[in-house]
């Protein structure tokens, strides 16, 4: 079996929800304003994504952690995620979640579905308080860079990966691996050469039929 890592986006493909930047910020009731403006200028070109994300946390400057894992936890997983992974894991299919949301919430997903190695960004803080800044580890479109660093890591080429992800900035995600599956509500809008599903369930099953053509 050729496939022997899993790369998987987190916001909007393990979750529900979008982009847990957004939430945090429309849960706050601060993203009428400052945050959709930095948003906008991020789209369009104005700033890049490092000054985007400086510019986000600033915004949660004095917020403590303890409150941030409350709003958090109201968020949902998609329907299938943990049957996903279970089947990966049954596999012996590394699985690493490679994503541009908070690592808040991404080392939570890790944790509760059991995923092995996770990446995101980190809003920094002191003495349970956020401080205003903030470390990336992952860029928006430039996750081909990671998923290439991991690859080498453990001795993979790009045949070895699939990745699955909702196409919000996963570009360099779906470009670095062998097996790309796209999850979207409109499966008729089809911009790119990837394989396109409405949910997890069916990313599984077409994980598990291309797993089985790899034996025959």
């Amino acid at each position: 079996m050729d496939i022997k890592i899993a790369f998987l986006d987190c916001d909007g493909t393990l979750t529900k929800v979008k982009s847990s930047w957004e939430y945090l910020h429309k849960r706050l009731n601060i993203w009428d304003g400052l945050a959709v403006q930095y948003q906008e200028l991020f789209r369009a070109g104005k700033i890049n994504y490092v000054e985007f994300c400086e510019r986000d946390a600033c915004l949660w400057k004095g917020l403590t952690i303890e409150k941030v894992m409350d709003i958090i936890s109201e968020i949902k997983y998609r329907k299938g995620a943990k049957t996903l992974v279970e089947f990966l894991r049954s596999l012996n299919i590394h699985t690493v979640i490679v994503s541009t949301g908070l690592s808040l919430v991404v080392e939570k997903v890790k944790k509760e579905l059991g995923i092995d190695m996770a990446l995101s960004n980190e809003l920094l803080s002191e003495n349970g308080v956020l401080n205003g800044a903030v470390k990336i580890n992952v860029e928006f479109n430039k996750k081909d860079r990671v998923v290439k660093k991991i690859l080498n890591t453990f001795n993979l080429e790009k045949r070895h990966a699939c990745a699955i992800g909702d196409g919000e900035g996963d570009e360099g995600l779906f470009n670095a691996v062998n097996l790309a599956i796209i999850l979207t509500d409109n499966i008729e809008n089809k911009e790119k050469d990837y394989i396109y599903c409405s949910n997890l369930y069916e990313a599984k099953n077409i994980l598990e039929r291309y797993i089985k053509s790899e034996k025959i």
